[in-house]
């Protein structure tokens, strides 16, 4: 994934929690529209806020906003790092219902 990415799908899972040091976590399965599109999400900061406590619920179709930012991965077996592109949830936006 390079620069900025929209994916859509249904939402086949979804959990709150809420982080000690970063506040509210929201984290979306979806169901995606596409084919071996990335299908997981975690939603901080502003946009948890917007979408806690009920606002999104299982079944409801979405589409995420994501950009790429790197972040550094850990080897728990060995200690070598490296850096990996991963997706940063910038929005979401609730789609009508009806037809893909």
């Amino acid at each position: 994934m390079t620069g900025r990415v929209s994916i859509t799908g249904e939402i086949a899972l979804l959990w709150q929690d809420v982080d000690p040091y970063e506040g509210d976590v929201i984290l979306i399965t979806l169901d995606t529209d596409e084919v071996l599109a990335l299908n997981t999400f975690e939603l901080r900061g502003e946009v948890a806020q917007r979408y806690k406590d009920g606002v999104l619920e299982e079944g409801m179709r979405i589409r995420v906003d994501c950009r790429t930012d790197v972040a550094e991965i850990i080897n728990f077996d060995t200690g070598e790092t490296n850096d990996e592109d991963v997706a940063v949830v910038v929005d979401v936006a609730i789609l009508p219902e009806g037809p893909a």
